[in-house]
């Protein structure tokens, strides 16, 4: 991965060999994810359709609190007059009505349904938010050379990344005001491509340069850690864009934070819980963290015969993932507001500040290891 700005004053660039791994990552349309998914639970269940819903949630019905609320039913539990032992057992689950007619009767209900979520606005769980003016265009194009790197350079409209996706094909993601956005959706897909290339190569400003001072720089962090592999690589210079193989699609930014990712028998994780700025290509990353955290928590739990639904149990969730989210979301938070200001001082120390990494391994590993998933910064642990 490379990163610079447009001051042409300084780069980052980071290998897969300085943690000692194949791949930093991969980029996956959402539609093989989707579909490795479901031959995931096919692999495990007879029938996929008796599980699968087409269908939109209409409401969600909790247990009342005053029942005994964090206790199991059990046989020596009276039965209100009139009710059978099911309708006693459905009292004390999520009762889920859906578009369809139909309901639905669950020990947890997982919101995993985007920043939008209809799972979180029916449980009434409120979110901090604000709208960044800047929007994104997103398209895939195609270069004549195959494409294993990402590339991010930040300009003074906002950052484009270009995301590899496999042979001569990456997917854009390009930060601009809204205005600019309409622009460069609406143009002929000649200009978008020119302007794309303009944006990545000189446009904007130089291409950075290593001086001697670099030489020093690097022999002197050198002496207080092992190498990293990158720090010898020079500056590189995009692949071109050569056409556009999608439809251009642009959508307004904003940042999203859930007060409480859990409640009795709920959970949200992804973007349901929370949204970052798209500069780092973190957002995905979150999800994925909550998936797994989520997931530990409830074997966890069912080792040892917990209500999967229970508050305490989800809550421990909640706990670890709230502490990641909220920093990361600060983090790509400074950096969005640290490059909206184009004030020539400001750009020499953030372009200091990428050239610098560059050369310390030891921050640069960190900085791997941490957008990666791998190690938590004990700061926000």
């Amino acid at each position: 991965m490379q990163v610079w700005d447009y001051t042409g004053l300084g780069y980052t660039r980071y290998n897969a060999r300085d943690v000692g791994k194949e791949h930093l990552g991969c980029v996956v349309e959402n539609k093989v994810l989707c579909n490795s998914l479901l031959l995931r639970l096919q692999e495990e269940l007879d029938d996929i359709e008796n599980v699968i819903y087409p269908t939109r949630l209409v409401s969600l019905t909790f247990p009342l609190k005053t029942r005994q609320a964090g206790m199991k039913p059990t046989s020596r539990e009276p039965l209100s007059v009139g009710h059978t032992t099911e309708e006693f057992h459905r009292s004390h689950l999520v009762k889920l009505d859906l578009s369809d007619g139909r309901s639905l009767y669950s020990k947890l209900v997982i919101g995993a349904d985007g920043s939008k979520s209809n799972v979180r606005q029916i449980a009434g769980i409120k979110t901090t938010s604000w709208n960044y003016p800047q929007s994104a265009i997103i398209c895939t194009v195609e270069h004549v050379v195959e494409n294993d790197c990402a590339w991010q350079r930040f300009l003074p409209s906002g950052p484009i990344a270009l995301l590899p996706i496999g042979n001569n094909f990456s997917n854009i993601v390009w930060t601009m005001s809204p205005e600019e956005s309409l622009r460069h959706k609406s143009m002929s897909p000649e200009e978008f491509v020119n302007s794309v290339n303009h944006a990545l190569d000189f446009g904007y400003g130089p291409h950075p340069h290593s001086t001697a001072l670099d030489h020093y720089m690097e022999q002197f962090f050198s002496g207080i850690g092992s190498s990293a592999a990158s720090t010898k690589e020079c500056f590189e210079v995009p692949p071109k864009a050569t056409r556009v193989v999608s439809e251009r699609m642009a959508f307004p930014l904003s940042l999203m934070h859930s007060h409480d990712y859990v409640s009795k028998r709920l959970a949200l994780v992804g973007d349901a819980a929370h949204t970052v700025h798209p500069l780092a290509g973190q957002g995905v990353n979150l999800g994925f963290g909550d998936a797994a955290a989520l997931a530990k928590v409830i074997a966890e739990g069912v080792s040892v015969g917990s209500d999967v639904g229970d508050l305490t149990l989800l809550q421990r969730y909640e706990k670890e993932r709230k502490a990641a989210n909220v920093a990361m979301a600060a983090v790509l938070d400074g950096f969005q507001k640290m490059y909206s200001v184009d004030l020539g001082p400001l750009n020499v120390v953030r372009a200091a500040a990428f050239h610098g990494a560059q050369y310390i391994s030891p921050l640069k590993k960190n900085i791997i290891s941490y957008a990666t998933g791998d190690t938590k910064w004990s700061l926000f642990q």
